[in-house]
C-alpha cells in the first residue's frame, strides 16, 4: 500500500487535467468537485469547499487520511461522497420538519427534488470511486507479477 505525503498529494492533483489550478503570489491551489489544496511556502492543507460556510474548512483527521491512504483521485471522491451523506441527512430532516409542520407541499416537492440530483451525484461519484479502486488494485497486482 502506497503512504502518500501531503507534497506527493499537491503533486497528483497538479497532473490532473480535470482539476482547476489557481496561481497566486502567496500560494498555489489546485480545487475538484468542492476540495481545494493549497500550498503555501511553509506547509500545504487540504480545505472541504463545501463544508464550514464561504471558505470552507480545513479537512478532519479522517479525510486527510483519505487523501493520505489513497492519494487525490481517491481521497476527492470519498470527500465528496461524505459531503453529498451530508447533505442528504440535512435534506431529510427538512422533509420530516416540513411534513410535521407547515405541510407545504410545493417545498416539499422541492427538497425531493434535490435529494434525487444528490442522490444522482453520490452514484456517479461511487462508481468512479470504485472503478479508480478496482484500477489501482490492478495496477498493484500487475506490478507484484512482474516483479516476480
Amino acid at each position: 500500500m502506497i503512504n502518500w505525503d501531503l507534497q506527493r498529494i499537491f503533486d497528483e492533483a497538479l497532473e490532473d487535467r480535470t482539476s482547476s489550478i489557481i496561481t497566486q503570489t502567496k500560494s498555489q491551489s489546485v480545487i475538484k468537485k468542492g476540495i481545494k489544496i493549497q500550498k503555501f511556502k511553509d506547509r500545504i492543507e487540504i480545505i472541504n469547499v463545501a463544508k464550514g460556510g464561504d471558505y470552507g474548512s480545513e479537512c478532519t483527521i479522517e479525510e486527510y487520511d483519505y487523501f493520505y491512504d489513497d492519494g487525490w483521485e481517491l481521497g476527492i471522491c470519498q470527500v465528496a461522497m461524505n459531503n453529498y451523506l451530508h447533505k442528504l441527512n440535512i435534506i431529510k430532516e427538512n422533509i420530516q420538519t416540513e411534513v410535521n409542520t407547515r405541510k407545504n407541499d410545493k417545498h416539499i416537492q422541492n427538497l425531493k427534488n434535490s435529494r434525487d440530483k444528490i442522490m444522482g451525484k453520490y452514484t456517479k461519484t461511487k462508481q468512479k470511486f470504485n472503478q479508480l479502486k478496482s484500477n489501482q488494485i490492478n495496477e498493484r497486482t500487475e506490478n507484484n507479477f512482474s516483479n516476480t
